[in-house]
């Protein structure tokens, strides 16, 4: 009797599947300490509930047992960190029947220098990502002026600062040294427009060393 190999080849015609799909984040959950602030278990349920988002609406619906199921996390500490991220302004969370219907959110923090002015939290619908937080971007930057941009965009005030619903601006009190000059901003953009530069450099020699190579035979 043929031993059987484990490393025997596979055989003709079979074929590998691999999910490549992937979600994203914004880097300001770290950089703004606000992963640490609702802690590993709601950081870990936010990313459960974005696994599930609809690609053209954000919507899922999965259950508290299915979300224990994925993360092996406890049933009500499921429950206690969707209220987490609810009151963190990273979840939405309506009803439709007895279920639960979930949007996870971005939160982005708005500055000037190192002064932190307001938060913005934008529902994450994967389809629309790239285009709104460019324009969110742009518009906070003051490059572009486009009042829909801020349409279903979320402000939240930062702490010592209160917003005017009327002239669409935040007041506060800030020290001299936290305003930055003219030459910083200028610094700031040029070193902005370099990293820019770079990655683009970086996919056009990415691209080009890929249309170099040669098929194998």
């Amino acid at each position: 009797m043929a031993e059987k190999k484990d490393n025997a080849p596979a055989p003709k015609g079979v074929r590998g599947d691999l999910d490549a799909t992937y979600i994203t984040q914004q880097r300001d959950m770290f950089a703004s300490g606000l992963a640490a602030q609702i802690g590993v278990y709601a950081y870990t349920v936010w990313s459960a509930i974005k696994y599930h988002s609809d690609f053209q609406t954000g919507q899922s619906w999965p259950g508290i047992r299915h979300l224990s199921a994925l993360t092996g996390i406890a049933d009500k500490t499921v429950q206690n960190a969707i209220k987490t991220l609810e009151a963190a302004h990273l979840l939405r969370v309506t009803h439709k029947g007895r279920r639960n219907v979930y949007v996870a959110r971005e939160r982005m923090d708005v500055r000037v220098g190192d002064r932190v002015i307001c938060s913005i939290a934008v529902d994450y619908v994967p389809a629309q990502m790239r285009q709104r937080l460019e324009a969110l971007r742009g518009a906070t930057s003051g490059e572009i002026a486009a009042a829909d941009v801020w349409a279903d965009v979320e402000l939240i005030p930062a702490p010592g600062m209160e917003h005017d619903a009327k002239t669409g601006t935040y007041k506060g009190r800030m020290r001299a040294d936290e305003i930055p000059s003219q030459s910083d901003l200028a610094q700031a953009k040029s070193v902005q427009d370099a990293r820019e530069k770079l990655r683009l450099q970086a996919a056009e020699m990415k691209a080009s060393a890929a249309g170099k190579r040669l098929p194998k035979k």
